[in-house]
């Protein structure tokens, strides 16, 4: 028989699990532990939580964000040599490949720059900028954007949450890129269109 205090208890709602299985998710240098949004129920990306988002405040402090924010401005603004690529790694937990160059102006999402990583010998152009989370005003969804080996990111571009540019790939300046880009392609436009694919090995 079930007693009183049972009866009345409140029952957990799904937000409410969503907040748990946030607080419950571990973070190594203010970073998610798991940021591999590729696989489904893995980082922040879960289905059944409204598009893929969780609570803004439950996944990243807004000072925090505010103070990465107002410190990435003021290193984007060094010229692009091989001191602000050691220092955007340095202050940004940021995985950096040998001789990557990012040119003045070049912003890394302020929200969490350490989901960026860079292969070798990389070269990203003016002003383009690389974002982790897509928002509402309570809602947050995440996703690592990864960018490989030998790559050349044009002027102006702006790179998507959760996009992997791969190895050997060149990005026309000013493009949108919205989707993940094959090793080798030539991508260019507004939207973004693959211009060319590498030709299959036989």
């Amino acid at each position: 028989m079930m007693t009183l205090a049972e009866t009345v208890r409140p029952q957990r709602s799904d937000h409410d699990q969503d907040r748990s299985a946030v607080g419950a998710e571990r973070r190594v240098n203010g970073c998610p532990a798991d940021h591999d949004a590729a696989t489904p129920g893995s980082g922040f990306d879960h289905r059944g939580t409204g598009h893929g988002m969780l609570e803004a405040g439950a996944v990243a402090s807004r000072w925090r964000v505010a103070g990465r924010h107002v410190l990435m401005r003021l290193v984007s603004r060094l010229p692009g040599t091989r001191f602000k690529s050691r220092l955007v790694a340095r202050l940004f937990g940021v995985k950096m490949g040998k001789d990557v160059g990012l040119a003045y102006g070049v912003m890394l999402d302020p929200y969490d720059p350490s989901m960026v990583s860079f292969g070798d010998n990389v070269i990203i152009g003016y002003d383009t900028r690389i974002f982790v989370h897509a928002f509402t005003l309570t809602r947050q969804r995440v996703r690592p954007v990864r960018i490989g080996n030998n790559v050349m990111i044009g002027g102006f571009c702006v790179i998507a949450p959760g996009v992997t540019i791969g190895d050997g790939a060149s990005i026309g300046p000013g493009t949108i890129v919205s989707r993940n880009v094959p090793a080798g392609a030539i991508v260019t436009g507004n939207s973004m269109r693959i211009r060319k694919r590498p030709v299959e090995a036989t």
